[in-house]
């Protein structure tokens, strides 16, 4: 009992933080049901150092999806583009950014369109009409 009363004032700094995570916490996501990732292979060299993430995940019923195709380390100019295309189709241009990346990260509630992703569908980036990356999306485990 001394313990407690001694080290009272970690458990109601315990007890702030808890409240804090869930009165901030979003109203996206929650419990994933489905994740599909993209491992990108490198079809042009001057790309191969390249970081790259592509994953789709859906979330319990009631709660947008979400999409993130992220590339980063680009041998790119801020400003130039690269196109990203779902099983051909394009699905947006990306402008390079200051810090040498290019993303496409939605929620499915947001103002921006985009495809429901499943396990088998082809994800290519395109630089100048040439590809320069591929992948095909698999169930996560």
């Amino acid at each position: 009992m001394e313990f407690v009363e001694q080290y009272r004032w970690v458990f109601i700094a315990i007890g702030v933080v808890f409240f804090f995570i869930l009165l901030f916490k979003g109203g996206k996501g929650g419990r994933v049901v489905t994740r599909v990732t993209a491992d990108l292979q490198v079809l042009d060299p001057r790309f191969q150092a390249c970081e790259t993430v592509a994953k789709y995940v859906t979330f319990k019923e009631g709660q947008p999806d979400k999409i993130e195709i992220e590339i980063e380390d680009l041998p790119l100019q801020p400003g130039e583009v690269l196109d990203f295309y779902i099983n051909r189709q394009l699905l947006s241009r990306v402008e390079v950014k200051r810090s040498l990346e290019a993303e496409f990260e939605h929620w499915s509630n947001e103002d921006v369109a985009f495809p429901i992703v499943n396990a088998g569908d082809q994800l290519d980036i395109v630089y100048q009409n040439r590809p320069i990356m591929s992948g095909i999306f698999q169930v996560d485990v």
